[in-house]
């Protein structure tokens, strides 16, 4: 006499096994409707991942250059803007005590003189600057100051004026302090080589690096701190001697201006370059991103349509495993 259930132990494992895979197969279609992308890139590949690979891998190598550029345009913008400070500070000061001594007034040239001290301190300031952790104007040695303490060098040409002994003397002196090898490269902190060159596309790469030991800041430090230490209440320097400074160092500072305007045309240069092979890497980008795509996405109406069609497979074994589990031979017979 049959009591038990009519399907055998077969049939249900065959139901289980079948439900198990269908359930696989609709979470893997569930991903692929949620994602847009095939779950199955070998698949997605013919069975040849290589060309995906390659894609890949192109697409890891254009992020990483993208980086390199937005550093590299970050330290080079601000670079530039410090230059133009630097700039700014030449135009404020030159101009207006040359005037001034041409029109034999030493009153409205101690006056313009006088605020070469805080420039100078200014320029120092902005020579430290330093971006996402690397001194801009320290050379290869970016992990320190690039100038020493302004009052310190300002100190060196205070020195320097008490011990000339005419005007003359005074100047000459005072270029040797700031010319290579001469006292201020004691106080240039920073190293003698530049710093990296900024790598861009197809492994060429760009000289964006300025230094404060750089001719151009040389000249402009030499002028402003002549300024300061002549306009200074405590002046030391040769007698008489103070409307030649003056004109000295009005001169340099406007002979400076000139320099640092060329040293910003070339980093100008460089900014366009990099701005170039941005544009550049971002097409190659977007025409990368255009091939995965093609090769591993997912449309999303056939993406819902094999998601509904598995869902259904699944409710019917389920509704089938759940009817079989409730036939017995008195149900049979009936």
């Amino acid at each position: 006499m049959i009591t038990g259930p009519l399907p055998d132990l077969a049939a249900t494992l065959r139901l289980q096994r079948d439900a198990g895979q269908v359930r696989v197969a609709l979470e893997r279609s569930g991903r692929e409707l949620n994602t847009g992308r095939k779950a199955d890139l070998f698949a997605a590949s013919g069975g040849d991942p290589r060309r995906l690979l390659a894609i890949e891998g192109s697409q890891a190598r254009a992020a990483r250059e993208t980086e390199s550029i937005t550093l590299a345009k970050g330290r080079l913008s601000l670079t530039q803007a410090v230059m133009g400070g630097l700039q700014d500070l030449a135009d404020g000061l030159g101009p207006e005590l040359a005037a001034a001594v041409a029109r034999d007034d030493m009153t409205s040239a101690r006056l313009h003189a006088a605020g070469a001290e805080d420039a100078f301190r200014n320029a120092v300031q902005n020579l430290n600057t330093t971006y996402a952790g690397r001194t801009l104007f320290s050379g290869a040695a970016v992990d320190r100051p690039a100038l020493d303490d302004p009052d310190v060098i300002l100190a060196d040409v205070a020195a320097v004026l008490a011990g000339a002994a005419d005007a003359a003397d005074a100047i000459a002196q005072v270029e040797t302090y700031f010319d290579v090898g001469g006292g201020f490269d004691a106080r240039y902190l920073g190293a003698a080589e530049d710093a990296p060159r900024a790598g861009i596309d197809s492994g060429d790469s760009l000289e964006i690096s300025r230094r404060a030991d750089d001719p151009e800041v040389r000249e402009l430090l030499r002028g402003l701190a002549l300024a300061a230490a002549t306009a200074d209440s405590a002046y030391a320097g040769p007698a008489g001697a103070q409307g030649t400074l003056f004109e000295a160092a009005a001169a340099t500072t406007m002979s400076a201006r000139e320099s640092l305007v060329q040293s910003r045309a070339m980093l100008g240069l460089s900014e366009q370059a990099l701005e170039d092979a941005s544009v550049r890497i971002s097409a190659r980008r977007d025409a990368l991103d255009l091939a995965w795509n093609a090769a591993t996405s997912k449309d999303p109406y056939d993406a819902a349509a094999e998601f509904q069609a598995i869902e259904q497979q699944l409710e019917r074994i389920f509704l089938i495993t759940s009817r079989l589990s409730r036939l017995n031979l008195t149900d049979f017979l009936r």
